[in-house]
């Protein structure tokens, strides 16, 4: 078996507005992280370095390996941390693809998937960070049903990355405890067409698809300049626009006129406030990939 692995992971979108804790999206947006046994090696310093480290340990308990003595880990790539991008996701995803992989495979797709959903505590980074494309997950006594939803050519994905860091657990804690009846159809239905347009490219139903009530308000106190980019972004020609993951990064769907979508969303954080970089990506059908092993 080889004693080094690279793996190749996306960074991720999840909720995609309406669809808190069941949809995320991969990003064309990577990291490469390598693994390595070599004893005379040490482990990384990245902050990533201990979390990959972790999934990569559960990936050889769960196999009934013996966990390597010695591991070091690196991380390369421009993913941004703790800005609703997946960064956890995907630090665990490569840690226990790469672990998979140095035991010749002894794990499969779903028994990952399991691994990853507990080590994050949820899974709709999780899932197209080790699978690509669109994902819609659940969560039942069995484990963590999913499913690829095939998405319409020609989106692309403007995102506004702001400096401000929004720490998923963080942002969780303002989560409430209960919704309305109202507020659950509300996001429900929105969910629901979300998927559908996204799969039919229906880029007209993304406005309404894209619309919350169950995270985004309560998230908007941490992050006050949430709303305005996003009404900025869709006056400025993009189809819908949200709050990506737990914050802060706001993405936003459009078919043409990238470039000042981007622009006026960047104004708009800066009237608040609010400083950051833009970034024009679009959806990834590859997700978590061995690229070598040595």
């Amino acid at each position: 078996m080889p004693n080094s692995v690279s793996v190749r992971v996306p960074a991720t979108s999840a909720n995609l507005g309406a669809g808190y804790d069941c949809l995320g999206l991969a990003l064309d947006i990577t990291a490469d992280v390598s693994i390595s046994l070599e004893p005379t090696r040490h482990e990384a310093s990245h902050s990533l370095g201990p979390m990959i480290a972790t999934a990569a340990r559960a990936a050889y308990r769960a196999a009934r390996q013996p966990e390597p003595a010695d591991m070091c880990v690196e991380w390369d790539g421009d993913l941004p941390i703790a800005r609703g991008l997946g960064a956890s996701a995907a630090a665990r995803a490569a840690g226990l693809v790469g672990a998979n992989a140095l035991m010749d495979e002894p794990l499969s797709a779903e028994e990952l998937l399991e691994l990853g959903a507990k080590l994050e505590g949820h899974v709709d980074n999780m899932a197209p960070a080790l699978f690509g494309g669109l994902q819609v997950t659940a969560r039942d006594d069995d484990g963590w049903p999913r499913l690829s939803v095939p998405c319409a050519d020609g989106l692309r994905i403007v995102l506004l990355i702001p400096d401000l860091e929004m720490p998923t657990r963080e942002s969780r804690q303002r989560l409430p405890l209960t919704v309305s009846r109202e507020d659950a159809v509300f996001n429900v239905s929105r969910a629901a067409l979300l998927v559908a347009a996204l799969s039919q490219g229906a880029w007209d139903m993304l406005e309404t698809a894209t619309e919350d009530r169950l995270h985004q308000p309560a998230r908007e106190e941490l992050f006050t300049a949430l709303y305005d980019i996003i009404d900025a972004a869709k006056e400025a020609g993009a189809h819908g626009a949200y709050l990506s993951g737990g914050g802060s990064t706001v993405a936003a769907f459009a078919t043409e006129g990238e470039e000042r979508i981007a622009r006026v969303m960047q104004q708009a954080a800066l009237a608040r406030g609010y400083s950051g970089r833009t970034m024009i990506t679009q959806a990834s059908t590859t997700g978590a990939t061995v690229l070598a092993e040595a």
